[in-house]
């Protein structure tokens, strides 16, 4: 009996805290009214890698990790640990937000429940459906619901103590916050000096780090991988060393490094952090030469080089890493 009533009262707290947050962030944004079949086509969405996969378009859809934040982790005293993952869904249409998706993910079995929750417009049937799936199917996995209810109840106390996203005027998530990338053969440099493909770096791997306030070289770990599929704009800067510009050397191919990333992604100047984009020419930037930090002019720049179909991004502990042995940030 007891245990019937406490399964009563976290459905009844789902419920109701995701209706109060389908309300607090769709009234911030230009919504679409999701319909039963948008949910149920968002619920057949397979995700290759839930770590890895933050932003991908599917069957008309955009999903984006919510607030770019890593999975709730969750173990309980019988050992399995339960994972919960939030996704924002788009119309790729319209990029107009349609709701939420939320994945369950079981330790043991990597078993994975999907549960869509529709924005405050959405059609009722699609709201019959989510409620329907919370309790024919989060009632039946044990832990579920739990962690479904926890997770729901601290983004909603997030958003009521004003700590939430921001989307522009038309509702659509702004780019600048995911694009931070690079493309996939961008050398990383690794703690022993060697590098390899930012596309081949797992978590875990140890990296050379930059520390800016005391400006100097050491291995720091990786914490975050993240890669995203789409269509990404690169742009390019050339740089030339300091100490070898002069009227007889400014053009000379030889001695100039290229790099290139998302026009977003912040790299270290002189000046302090740029979005490589508004890098101009005459900016100073940082590289890494014999283990010493050495300064690179800016002598060329362009806003869009080539296009890429996947980018890739690192979080360190150090807060900067370095791509063609330049100093980078952490986005």
């Amino acid at each position: 009996m007891k245990n019937n009533l406490l399964s009563i009262l976290i459905f009844l707290c789902c419920a109701v805290t995701t209706q109060l947050l389908s309300q607090r962030v769709w009234a911030q944004t230009a919504s679409a009214s999701m319909t039963l079949e948008q949910l149920n086509a968002i619920k057949a969405i397979k995700i290759a890698n839930l770590d890895k996969d933050t932003y991908f378009k599917s069957g008309g859809f955009i999903l984006d990790r919510y607030e770019e934040r890593p999975a709730y982790v969750f173990t309980y005293s019988d050992g399995i640990t339960r994972k919960i993952y939030l996704y924002k869904v788009f119309s790729a249409e319209d990029t107009k937000e349609l709701g939420l998706l939320a994945i369950y993910q079981n330790g043991k079995t990597n078993e994975v429940k999907p549960f869509v929750i529709p924005g405050a417009s959405a059609d009722r049937k699609a709201w019959d459906a989510y409620i329907d799936d919370l309790k024919y199917v989060g009632e039946k996995e044990p832990g579920l619901m739990s962690t479904l209810t926890f997770v729901l109840s601290r983004e909603m106390a997030g958003l009521l103590s004003g700590n939430n996203g921001k989307s522009d005027g038309g509702g659509t998530k702004k780019k600048e916050e995911y694009n931070f990338c690079f493309a996939p053969t961008a050398p990383v440099t690794l703690s022993d000096g060697s590098s390899k493909p930012i596309s081949t770096v797992q978590v875990g791997d140890v990296v050379m780090g930059y520390n800016a306030a005391t400006k100097t070289f050491a291995p720091t770990n990786v914490t975050r991988f993240n890669t995203h599929q789409g269509n990404f704009a690169l742009a390019a800067v050339w740089l030339t060393p300091t100490q070898e510009l002069t009227a007889d050397t400014r053009n000379t191919p030889a001695t100039l490094t290229l790099l290139e990333a998302t026009a977003n992604h912040p790299v270290l100047t002189a000046a302090g952090q740029k979005p490589l984009g508004n890098v101009t020419t005459g900016d100073i930037l940082f590289r890494m030469e014999n283990g010493k930090l050495v300064t690179y002019r800016v002598v060329r720049t362009e806003k869009s080089v080539r296009s890429v179909n996947t980018v890739y991004n690192l979080s360190t502990e150090s807060g900067a890493y370095l791509v063609h042995e330049t100093v980078v940030m952490d986005k």
